[in-house]
């Protein structure tokens, strides 16, 4: 329900409940739960006859026998049925049992005939009993207290069932949106992959420098990483919708088995672990084979992630007792998994360690797809615990197809499942072990010294090579170890990353501030956030400086050089050292103040950006190192290649970005002030005139009539902001660029509108204008990400605006924005200027 809806039920003056068809309770009346002296937290979710069980002491009630009786003619008949007052004891705060009368009424919710709740209202009638008792009229009393319920309670129960129909298609067409713009994000995304990985193929096949082939490889390695993780969303998007199909064959689901773990068999001896298989020589059903062998992929890169060198991954196979199913184990030595969470792991996005100190990246999504999947071919996927004293997933498949569904002689797709393992090893397959990526340190050397913490190995080596030209640099892999190395060492630096395990980067700059012998030691942390709240909360707990992933290579070398040249000379003179701390100490009381007024994204946004950013920022990284150090090695083709994929690179991080941003003005609260937006329009476009690149042609601006509108002034700068980039991109081919702005009146009331004389486009296409990822020009024409206009229209629906264009090819475009009457203030327009 949502929670409109949810407020209104649960203050209903009835004593109401929903429940599901499995009769567990779905939501109850704040009525209801003061009649059965329960509360809500303590019983929704909870099976209807686990929370109300009869009186134990009384051997003659009857109360869960008749309602039970009652609820199974509902499910069987979806018709309401309405009981006698029944007797039906409650349980109260002191465990113990007190007599209640109650006249019960049950009522189906249907949607298609099919139903989706049983809406269950009663009335306290204990009082009424106890009289009529006294009067000994109880026929009568039934037959009053049926007419007054029939009379007060059916129109409650209409709109009841109403709302509940209503609320079911708005959840239906939300979930469509979500599938959709999952797809969409996965199409954009695939794009850009495509044209790395292309590049990284050819090169990667031709003569390279061993340090250069490493490069190359690593990038290989993040960009099928990247690739992964945007197949698993494109596929729970198809599932969610129920676009998903299976191709079933009869498949050798021991053979499968077999190829699925002899693939991870060189991995498993470079972590001298021990692989075993266990299975018949032939076990065969009617599957998709393909997606058989993702779930058993999505099942071995778990356990391979999850357990230790020198443990123990199992891979077994059985037959039922009966034939008619086939069972799949995978099986490690790993941490294993909690009774209680063992169906929290299947959902969706869904992770056990999560927040910044996660010991292990990814989207959360593997084990729910191969649940997903496993049940769409009508089976169960389970978890347990192992004999290896890890955790236990066993699939259990049907052998044999369902009825009417067709069955392929063809032999399972080859080529997919090899690309399907190669992708996946790809990704579990990780860079040297953290001891083999650290250097030995000469600690005689006069070179500074430099810490670098960060748990991401790949990151961790590219950061010391980056540094070790002119520093001693020494690495720890976890935020304890870190500090542990730190006051071992004294470094003269220390980077360290924001989100590690055993302790966070701030965690790690805290203690350093609490140390003595380090807390004047300057510290760069490494963060995917960019945004005012995390800047200020990072300076505010000492950090000295930080970098925004991904970075280069020449910025990370000019803001380490800067604060280890200060921390060297801070050390020869006291003075300075106490002026600059005296400094600092300012700088964080100012700062702490602003912290309370900052908000950070939510940790699903920061841990999706944060798992998308960190291989784009790998590639880019040492695409840029292999320009710089290797370009006369690579020559014209091969350099070709690697600013084709930087640029690649780039729109993959301004794409992020935007998408990002977008999210942000969906969850930005609105503070209306009053706006003017044609003073707002003139100032943005002086910004634009000294921030953008010259033009041979200079923009006209004309500004018009100008009125006030309450608005939220942030977000009308995002939005202004989006238009007039987009007036400039559009006009940037004609000779004599224009961009106008104002009031304009009509019928319907003042509108506002940006008017360009730019390329325009075709109105036929106008329904795509402003969905996320559309583009009625090409890249080449005009570069862009496709997302700034839906940021547009976001804004203004949030402002319960209207906002539309008018357009013809090369002859320009004009957007308009009208907002509703009382949004807009009774101000006289004022005179037009030009610029």
């Amino acid at each position: 329900m949502t929670s409109d809806f949810q407020l209104l039920f649960e203050s209903a003056p009835l004593p109401m409940m929903v429940l599901t068809p499995t009769l567990h309770l779905f939501a109850v009346s704040d009525a209801y739960c003061a009649a059965t002296l329960t509360s809500r937290a303590a019983i929704v979710g909870r099976h209807l006859f686990d929370v109300f069980p009869d009186n134990p002491d009384d051997p003659g009630a009857e109360g869960v026998r008749n309602l039970k009786t009652s609820l199974e003619r509902v499910l069987r008949t979806l018709q309401p049925d309405s009981m006698a007052v029944q007797r039906y004891d409650v349980r109260n705060e002191n465990g113990s049992f007190e007599p209640k009368f109650w006249s019960p009424q049950n009522m189906p919710i249907l949607r298609d005939g099919k139903l989706l709740f049983i809406l269950h209202r009663v009335e306290d009638v204990t009082a009424l009993m106890q009289q009529k008792q006294d009067v000994g009229n109880r026929e009568a009393l039934d037959v009053v207290l049926r007419a007054r319920e029939v009379a007060s309670t059916s129109r409650a129960l209409k709109d009841a069932n109403d709302e509940l129909q209503r609320q079911y298609e708005k959840t239906r067409e939300l979930d469509q949106l979500k599938t959709q713009f999952f797809a969409n994000i996965s199409h954009e995304l695939r794009t850009p992959l495509a044209l790395i990985l292309g590049p990284i193929e050819r090169l990667l096949s031709m003569p390279q420098p061993p340090e250069a082939r490493s490069s190359l490889e690593l990038i290989d390695r993040k960009a099928r990483l990247l690739l992964r993780q945007v197949n698993d969303l494109l596929d729970a998007s198809k599932l969610e919708a129920g676009h998903m199909t299976l191709s079933r064959a009869e498949v050798d689901v021991s053979q499968l088995l077999r190829r699925a773990a002899s693939s991870f068999e060189s991995l498993a001896m470079e972590r001298s672990m021990q692989l075993r298989y266990d299975a018949p020589v032939r076990v065969s059903a009617e599957v998709d084979g393909d997606r058989v062998m993702q779930v058993v992929l999505n099942l071995l890169a778990n356990a391979f992630k999850f357990t230790p060198t020198g443990g123990v991954i199992r891979c077994a196979l059985a037959p039922s007792a009966d034939g008619r199913s086939v069972a799949i184990e995978i099986a490690d030595s790993g941490p294993g998994i909690a009774p209680e969470h063992r169906e929290v792991i299947f959902e969706r996005f869904r992770q056990l360690e999560g927040g910044s100190k996660r010991r292990f990246g990814g989207t959360g999504l593997g084990l729910a797809l191969a649940r997903q999947l496993t049940v769409l071919h009508g089976g169960t996927l389970t978890v347990q615990s192992a004999p290896e004293g890890g955790a236990s997933f066993v699939v259990e498949l049907p052998v044999k197809a369902p009825a009417g569904e067709a069955v392929s002689g063809e032999p399972e797709r080859q080529s997919s499942m090899d690309e399907r393992i190669e992708l996946t090893l790809a990704t579990v397959k990780t860079a040297p072990s953290p001891a083999a990526a650290s250097p030995n340190l000469t600690l005689s050397e006069a070179r500074p010294l430099v810490l670098v913490i960060e748990d991401n190995v790949d990151m961790n080596q590219f950061i010391t090579e980056s540094l070790s030209e002119k520093y001693r640099v020494v690495s720890a892999f976890d935020g304890r170890a870190g500090l542990e190395k730190a006051r071992a060492v004294l470094p003269d630096l220390i980077l360290t990353d924001f989100m590690m395990p055993e302790m966070t980067g701030p965690e790690v700059v805290a203690a350093l501030r609490a140390d003595p012998v380090l807390q004047r030691t300057p510290v760069v942390l490494l963060t995917a956030k960019d945004h005012g709240a995390t800047r200020v909360d990072m300076l505010s707990t000492g950090v000295s400086d930080y970098v925004i992933k991904p970075f280069s290579v020449a910025e990370l070398r000019a803001r380490v050089a800067n604060l280890v040249n200060a921390r060297v000379t801070e050390r020869r003179n006291e003075e300075l050292t106490q002026s600059l701390e005296a400094q600092n100490q300012e700088l964080s009381h100012a700062l702490s103040q602003l912290e309370a007024s900052n908000k950070e994204l939510d940790a699903f946004s920061y841990s999706v950006s944060h798992d998308l950013r960190a291989p784009l920022r790998v590639v880019d990284g040492f695409g840029q190192a292999l320009l710089e150090d290797f370009g006369s090695s690579l020559g014209p083709e091969g350099a070709r290649y690697i600013e084709r994929i930087r640029a690649s690179t780039l729109l993959m991080s301004q794409l992020i970005e935007d998408l990002l941003r977008l999210a942000r003005v969906s969850r930005a609260e609105l503070d209306f002030e009053p706006v003017d937006l044609v003073e707002l329009a003139d100032e943005l476009q002086r910004e634009l005139v000294q921030t953008l690149a010259p033009r041979e042609h200079p923009v006209k601006f004309v500004a018009g009539t100008r009125r006030l509108v309450r608005a939220d002034a942030r977000l009308m700068r995002v939005a202004l902001q989006n238009l007039l980039a987009n007036a400039w991109k559009f006009t940037a081919k004609k000779s004599e660029p224009r961009v106008e702005v104002g009031w304009v009146d009509s019928s319907a009331g003042p509108t506002f509108m940006v008017k360009d004389n730019g390329a325009g486009f075709d109105m036929a296409y106008i329904g795509r204008l402003f969905g996320t990822f559309q583009r009625l020009h090409t890249e080449k024409e005009f570069p862009g990400t496709g997302v700034g206009l839906a940021t547009v229209q976001r804004i203004a629906t949030r402002h319960g605006a209207r906002i539309w264009a008018e357009a013809t090819p090369e002859r320009g475009a004009t957007f308009y924005l009208r907002f509703p009457p009382d949004r807009m203030l009774p101000d006289a327009p004022t005179a037009n200027r030009s610029g």
